[in-house]
């Protein structure tokens, strides 16, 4: 079985059902309408409907995805399909695909099903090795100068962090690079969970494309957890911390920070946003920089007061 073949009889499949789920149960689209926007029949978006998820999810677990990477891929997918946006909708979910591939994903899965492969077989990683992308490679450096820091656990909120850089061009979340699942502690460390991709974090980009309606210099965000010792300590380095909320939903955070950036002075100057959340929303801080880097290395000023 060659690799496309395995990706196309036992992942995508699984992957689709899952988009085709979220359109039809979230965003209420008419089977019909989803078959056209998935291509494919309108009896096939049937059984997947049918389908017990929780057992999908965890046949994809069983193949050696990450389920976090998955189910944010999946809702990036349902988000762009919804729009028809069949060109983005190919465009990532082939890019998911070769990407699971060519960081060798699924080589075990692989040599479960073709017992000819051998232990050492390189033929994705060699052939689908991805083309050098200056935005993810940023948000990878960011990281890494992230965790490399001993006390940067201590800054990760207990819903998990993430990094973004953007296209300075940068209209949506698709031009937004962040990992694919999210940046979290694990003990005294800090790692990411999925890949650096185009429209990988949905919130933080938000955010940050809302700020850039005021800054536009400003490409890279990173979110931190709330401190006032964080707050003083960015004031002190002589960055402007703007404070927003709190928000009555998840719904309206993105849209509240827009309206309250609105009312203060001097908006075009932030370089950090200290959010206090809301009724069973994390307080977090969102700080800024001219790249993901200088982003990671302004919020690591909190790290030993944090």
């Amino acid at each position: 079985m060659l690799p496309y073949e395995l990706v196309s009889r036992y992942v995508a499949p699984r992957v689709r059902a899952l988009v085709a789920v979220k359109l039809v149960r979230e965003y209420g689209i008419s089977q019909v309408k989803v078959s056209k926007l998935l291509g494919v029949t309108q009896p096939m978006v049937s059984k997947y409907l049918s389908e017990d998820i929780g057992k999908v999810l965890e046949e994809l677990r069983g193949m050696g995805l990450d389920l976090v990477e998955v189910e944010n891929v999946a809702s990036l997918l349902s988000e762009v399909a919804s729009r028809g946006s069949t060109e983005d909708y190919t465009r990532i979910f082939t890019a998911y695909l070769n990407s699971l591939l060519s960081r060798g994903a699924l080589c075990r899965l692989h040599r479960s099903i073709y017992p000819g492969l051998s232990s050492g077989c390189s033929v994705c990683r060699a052939l689908l090795r991805a083309q050098l992308d200056t935005y993810v490679e940023e948000v990878y450096e960011a990281l890494r100068i992230l965790s490399e820091e001993p006390l940067a656990y201590r800054l990760v909120p207990e819903v998990g962090s993430n990094i973004v850089s953007c296209r300075p061009d940068a209209s949506s979340i698709l031009d937004v690079v962040g990992f694919s699942g999210r940046v979290i502690r694990v003990g005294e460390r800090v790692v990411a969970v999925g890949e650096p991709t185009y429209g990988g974090s949905r919130h933080l980009a938000s955010v940050l494309l809302v700020v850039r309606k005021f800054r536009g210099d400003l490409r890279g965000a990173v979110a931190v957890r709330h401190s006032q010792n964080c707050v003083e300590e960015l004031a002190r380095a002589g960055l402007r911390v703007v404070a927003t909320g709190p928000h009555s939903s998840r719904d309206v955070v993105v849209e509240d920070i827009g309206r309250q950036l609105e009312r203060v002075p001097e908006p075009w100057a932030v370089d950090a946003i200290a959010d206090l959340g809301g009724s069973g929303i994390e307080p977090v801080i969102y700080v800024f920089g001219s790249t993901a880097i200088e982003a990671v290395r302004r919020a690591l000023l909190c790290a030993r007061t944090t």
